[in-house]
């Protein structure tokens, strides 16, 4: 799962350089739209699945919190979208996406042990 998180946001960070150096050509436009869905499509189901096996027992306390601080995280990339926007203009946004990667890439990377912990094989005797 670790795997798919780094894949995940690896094409979303290809897609938002794209988009901030050829989103003149309609042709990349296509490509970097596509490269975004595949990446950002799965995030939600990524990041649910790796706060359940973190949580342990308390998933469902987790869970709640994931969707708060996702709600939050939502209504603030709103406002900062709309300061962007306001002052520097919509060809600040895929430089902006592609700072914020840089912390998400070497979270994931770094979570290893928590957040992605390797699953144990289960053998099972045969008689």
């Amino acid at each position: 799962m670790r795997a798919l998180t780094v894949a995940s946001t690896v094409l979303v960070a290809v897609a938002a350089a794209i988009l901030a150096v050829l989103a003149d050509s309609p042709a990349m436009l296509y490509v970097a739209v596509t490269l975004w869905g595949l990446g950002w499509g799965g995030a939600p189901t990524l990041l649910q699945t790796a706060v359940a096996d973190a949580a342990g027992d308390v998933a469902d306390a987790a869970q709640a919190m994931l969707v708060t601080l996702w709600n939050a995280a939502m209504a603030g990339g709103g406002l900062a979208g709309g300061i962007l926007l306001d002052r520097l203009g919509p060809t600040s946004f895929p430089w902006s996406v592609l700072v914020l990667l840089v912390p998400v890439l070497l979270v994931v990377m770094a979570a290893r042990t928590h957040g992605f912990p390797a699953r144990r094989r289960r053998t099972s005797a045969t008689s």
